[in-house]
């Protein structure tokens, strides 16, 4: 290993003489900029705290080095005369407009010209740009495509609607009820044995029996044998009777398990049966319920009456005004960024007529659900409109007949529901 030679002599403030094997030379400047005049005279010039720096050679017989005390990857002018080094102590950041920023490690923007152009000409910052712009596409584009299907779910509700049930789908839900058995449980305490008596005859003894060192052993030795055989009957007894009361305890919780499981399988029996016959009770409660468990976007009111005779279902469904659509939109530019506008009248109809309809589509195909003996459903749509006088009243927009449609079972793109007739 070589040994190096370097001494310096501070003459003024920013002026120092240096001297190595090369010979003397001059270093004029201070932190962030400096001059070294010599054999091989150069000039740097770095950002105090970043970790980068510029150097180059004031002479024009010698190619200029790097001058960097941090670690990173640098890239090189193709004439060779000057680098820059990227390091880690500087940050290449992206905007959620695409906007690039540069940072120092105390993240303070970088603004010098000079320093910038740099940076920007280095293969790491190039390759740092481009892998943050595909980032940004993808958020962008995770984005919009949320936004989208948000706007769709409100507005394209009847894909949300379930496949209608045939009757043989709920028979064989009722010819599947079983009644549950009732697992027994095991008295699971091991009946005692010699082994396990003499073990809790010699805790006792340890207890109880006392004496010089010289006979205690003997004397719990023979306090177990004298007790051994009376205490294995007294024990076995206690077992037996404990074993005997936990069985007759056992069967009679399962003999009120048993008769509580079959009284819910008749019930559930009875009401699978209820349904498939469209019992009025029965009907308007489970389509009560559905009512009140259904989550929807936008708030609606349901009436229905259930016609058991005609096999029918009618609702009076108060729709959302348009009003209830959001006015704004999502749009995707030509630059890949977002900007949210106000969407069109022309747009908002066509939306509104989509929901109205496909609340419709939506309520009716569950409604079918609730019981294969609702062979139609007839709905009707209501809103709010200011009339002559401007007075407030309820105006039916469409009344639609929905019949249960008998598919084949293969037929998978069926619904299970035909419209009849819409009104306007």
């Amino acid at each position: 290993m070589g040994f190096r030679f370097r001494k310096s002599v501070k003459i003024c403030k920013g002026v120092k003489v240096n001297f190595s094997k090369s010979g003397a030379s001059l270093s004029l400047g201070g932190r962030g900029h400096s001059v070294t005049m010599g054999k091989r005279s150069r000039a740097t010039f770095g950002i105090p705290g970043t970790g980068l720096s510029y150097s180059t050679s004031l002479s024009s017989h010698h190619k200029s080095h790097k001058s960097s005390s941090s670690r990173g990857r640098s890239s090189s002018r193709s004439s060779g005369r000057s680098t820059v080094t990227l390091t880690s102590q500087v940050h290449v950041i992206m905007t959620d407009d695409g906007k690039i920023e540069l940072r120092d490690k105390r993240e303070m923007l970088i603004t010098d010209p000079s320093v910038v152009r740099k940076i920007k000409s280095t293969d790491s910052y190039k390759s740092m740009v481009q892998n943050l712009e595909i980032q940004r596409q993808q958020k962008l584009d995770e984005m919009y495509n949320e936004a989208k299907a948000e706007n769709d779910k409100f507005i394209e509700i009847y894909k949300q609607s379930p496949q209608v049930d045939r009757l043989e789908q709920y028979m064989q839900v009722l010819n599947s009820l079983r009644p549950p058995v009732y697992t027994r449980k095991e008295y699971n305490i091991p009946c005692p044995s010699e082994a396990s008596v003499r073990e809790l005859l010699k805790s006792e003894a340890k207890e109880t029996v006392t004496g010089s060192l010289f006979k205690v052993g003997k004397l719990r030795k023979e306090y177990i044998e004298q007790n051994l055989q009376s205490r294995i009957s007294t024990e076995i007894a206690k077992w037996t009777a404990e074993k005997a009361q936990f069985d007759a305890d056992e069967e009679k919780h399962a003999a009120e398990e048993t008769e509580r499981y079959n009284a819910e399988f008749n019930a559930n029996k009875q009401y699978m049966n209820d349904l498939i016959c469209g019992e009025d009770e029965v009907v308007s409660d489970a389509v009560e319920s559905w009512i009140e468990e259904c989550e929807l976007p936008v708030e609606i009111n349901v009436d229905y009456e259930w016609r058991l005779d005609q096999n029918t279902m009618y609702l009076d469904v108060d729709l959302p005004e348009i009003e209830d659509i959001p006015e704004n939109e999502i749009v995707k530019l030509a630059s890949g960024n977002l900007k949210e506008k106000k969407k069109t009248q022309a747009t908002l109809k066509q939306e509104y007529v989509n929901l109205v309809f496909g609340l419709a589509i939506f309520i009716s195909a569950n409604i079918f659900n609730v019981s294969p003996a609702i062979h139609n459903i007839t709905i009707s749509g209501y809103t709010q409109r200011r009339n002559k006088a401007g007075e407030i009243n309820d105006e039916y927009v469409y009344s639609i007949k929905f019949t249960r449609c008998i598919c084949r079972p293969q037929n998978r793109t069926c619904t299970g529901v035909r419209p009849h007739s819409a009104g306007h």
